[in-house]
């Protein structure tokens, strides 16, 4: 089972990020959950989920499909419970390393995808891990927690640095007009 992949979609600010993320079909309808790697205070790993639906434009002659997916929130709490319990079928598929109760979809299939709104849940890093870790997909764990952070705070680091050094120059041009 190849469920597991990395995507770019359009986040909810218009932003073209990178995620890990799982395209599936359940009850006729189609569902995509994804992760950016972040964790909370907890070591909690931050998902997202959406259902995939075609966009519409408002024509002359009423809606019209523009061609394009869309990612939007799960409004419906029955439907979501029904989401969460294909969320613990995922887990198991990737426990037992099946197809089971799930189907999965081509991730590719949604390269792009504008996500309109979404709703979060968090898992466990121990559950993040078996989702992310499956061995027939090239996801890794540390890519995902730990060393994204480190990479956070390094970035962080740098861009401390460039920023004192843009404010002497701006202190520089200051001293050189007045």
């Amino acid at each position: 089972m190849n469920s597991v992949n990395k995507i770019d979609i359009v986040d909810i600010n218009g932003n073209k990020i990178n995620v890990y993320g799982i395209y599936y079909i359940s009850n006729n309808n189609y569902y995509f959950i994804y992760s950016k790697g972040e964790q909370d205070n907890n070591n909690h790993v931050i998902f997202y989920v959406v259902k995939i639906l075609q966009e519409v434009t408002n024509g002359i002659s009423g809606p019209a499909p523009t061609g394009y997916l869309i990612g939007l929130r799960i409004n419906d709490e029955n439907e979501y419970n029904l989401v969460k319990i294909d969320i613990t079928n995922i887990v198991n598929d990737i426990e037992s390393n099946t197809n089971g109760a799930v189907r999965y979809l081509d991730l590719s299939m949604l390269n792009n995808l504008k996500i309109k709104d979404n709703r979060t849940f968090k898992l466990g890093v121990d559950i993040s891990n078996k989702i992310f870790n499956n061995s027939n997909n090239e996801v890794n764990n540390t890519n995902v927690t730990t060393n994204n952070y480190d990479d956070l705070i390094k970035e962080n680091e740098l861009l401390k640095q460039k920023i004192e050094e843009l404010n002497k120059k701006i202190e520089l041009i200051k001293d050189i007009v007045n």
